[in-house]
């Protein structure tokens, strides 16, 4: 799958629809879940606001610049040392 995701990804930022259409679906079981863990009144706006994101982050990812596996650990582990989530928005959603 992982090569098949890499083509979907070109595919869209090339313009093809139907390919964008196939990677948010890959996604839609995280969404779901996701959704299930806020607010009734929320589920609408965070699934909308997921999928949002999802097609930004698609169209705009560099795919000449991809990290092998080790750079990929390097990278992650830096950005949970410096990320900062804000628990009062966290708690806020989940209800």
């Amino acid at each position: 799958m992982e090569n098949e995701l890499f083509d979907l990804v070109s595919l869209a930022q090339n313009g093809d629809k139907e390919a964008l259409a196939m990677v948010i679906s890959f996604f839609l079981p995280n969404l779901r879940q996701a959704r299930s863990k806020v607010k009734p009144d929320s589920k609408d706006d965070i699934e909308q606001s997921i999928v949002e994101i999802l097609i930004k982050k698609v169209l705009t990812y560099d795919l000449k610049n991809v990290p092998d596996f080790t750079n990929f650990c390097a990278q992650f582990g830096e950005l949970q040392k410096t990320q900062i989530v804000d628990t009062d928005f966290v708690n806020n959603v989940k209800g």
